[in-house]
């Protein structure tokens, strides 16, 4: 799931429109923009469910660090903390605890999707099991409620921009703009 990440985001800009679009996108994704360097070191990677399978949802994601359940409580934590400590002032006075709860979400969505590939604790200590819920299995539902997040984010972002942008034609331009960016990552998704 990439799209319904980025759907998140468009969500809580609606809600919250003194956070920067940016922000949000990145918090909807941190946990995979620090996967990425773990895969490069070899540390976390991906392979195909079954062999042969190819396609939405069709792999196994061993991220042991970056997608554990108490990894990601810790990062969520530390993200709120930061912004609440060095960017209250000009985001709001919560600013730090909705950043935090984007963060957070990410591994919510993931435990949705993904097959039970999801460490509790990071790198998979104590031997605890590792969880998901599969929705990936499903690949026609799990691409409908992926779908679902976009359409909603990108909806709910352009009645804000609407609402709040003086100008029309640029409210229409961050809204299409956005829009491209949710949809571009579905197919993405969907593609890949």
């Amino acid at each position: 799931m990439l799209a319904g990440h980025f759907g998140i985001a468009g969500m809580v800009k609606a809600w919250r429109p003194a956070l920067p679009m940016g922000a949000l996108l990145v918090a909807t994704q941190l946990p995979d923009v620090l996967f990425l360097p773990l895969v490069l070191a070899g540390a976390e990677g991906m392979e195909a469910a079954e062999p042969g399978l190819s396609g939405y949802g069709s792999m196994w994601i061993h991220a042991p660090f970056t997608h554990a359940l108490v990894s990601n409580v810790v990062l969520a934590v530390l993200v709120g903390v930061l912004v609440h400590l060095f960017l209250r002032d000009r985001w709001g006075r919560d600013a730090g605890a909705v950043l935090g709860a984007v963060v957070f979400s990410h591994w919510v969505l993931d435990l949705v999707v993904h097959r039970p590939d999801i460490a509790i604790l990071p790198g998979g200590a104590g031997g605890l099991p590792s969880i998901g819920l599969g929705l990936w299995e499903i690949p026609l539902v799990a691409a409908a409620l992926e779908g679902a997040l976009v359409v909603v984010g990108a909806a709910l972002y352009t009645w804000r921009a609407l609402r709040d942008t003086p100008s029309r034609r640029r409210a229409w331009g961050y809204s299409a703009g956005i829009t491209l960016l949710l949809v571009g990552s579905l197919v993405f998704d969907l593609t890949s």
